[in-house]
């Protein structure tokens, strides 16, 4: 009896200092993460390091609300279109799960309270049992903000990886045309904008087809 109440009282400090950690970490981002000049120097600074500290940067800074269009346009600035693609793709991913683990593991409860109403419900029910594909719509064409799919999804039954692989998959036509942009290719940006939309249609036609197919099969 003890022990369980010991036990669960460990639970709750941990979860608590896990929380504080995330709460200065958000602090710390929202006072001091600098403008997109001030974040190109630092990240051209680093030498060798520059895509090591560009991906810290890019965790941090999306805990702060820095735009991700301009993070992922900095890649393409700094590092060119092969090597700033793949930065850029690997920080929002890196961004989404962080997120998602704070809602799933720690701050739950204080995630929820902040999501809009019923914002919960509807990715869980959207999720059911093809959360990749929900997560890839949800990243090519967003009717849902980013950071609000990256909290929202950690409080339903969303597995990591097809999270995970959603957000990779889903974010390569938004995020290359913005990286296209930033390396100077601006001319390119939007037709493979104009490509992510028109897969987001049949991905979409697609689902919605596999779902009346099932509800007849069910029925």
């Amino acid at each position: 009896m003890g022990e369980g109440t010991g036990g669960g009282r460990g639970v709750r400090v941990s979860r608590f200092l896990l929380l504080a950690a995330w709460a200065a970490v958000v602090v710390f981002a929202l006072l001091h993460v600098p403008g997109a000049d001030a974040l190109r120097s630092r990240v051209e600074e680093a030498g060798a390091a520059g895509p090591a500290v560009y991906l810290v940067v890019y965790v941090v800074a999306v805990f702060a609300l820095v735009p991700r269009p301009a993070l992922n346009a900095l890649a393409g600035l700094v590092f060119g279109f092969p090597l700033g693609l793949v930065l850029a793709l690997a920080g929002g991913v890196c961004a989404a799960l962080a997120q998602f683990a704070v809602a799933r593991h720690v701050a739950g409860d204080a995630v929820a309270r902040r999501l809009p109403p019923g914002i919960r419900a509807r990715l869980d029910a959207l999720v059911g049992g093809h959360a990749f594909v929900a997560v890839l719509q949800l990243r090519l064409l967003p009717v849902v903000p980013y950071q609000a799919v990256n909290y929202g999804l950690g409080l339903t039954r969303a597995g990591v990886w097809p999270f995970a692989a959603g957000t990779l998959a889903g974010a390569v036509p938004a995020t290359a045309a913005l990286v296209l942009v930033g390396s100077g290719g601006a001319d390119l940006g939007v037709p493979v904008t104009v490509a992510g939309v028109l897969l987001t249609v049949v991905i979409g036609a697609a689902w919605w087809l596999r779902a009346r197919s099932e509800a007849r099969t069910g029925g």
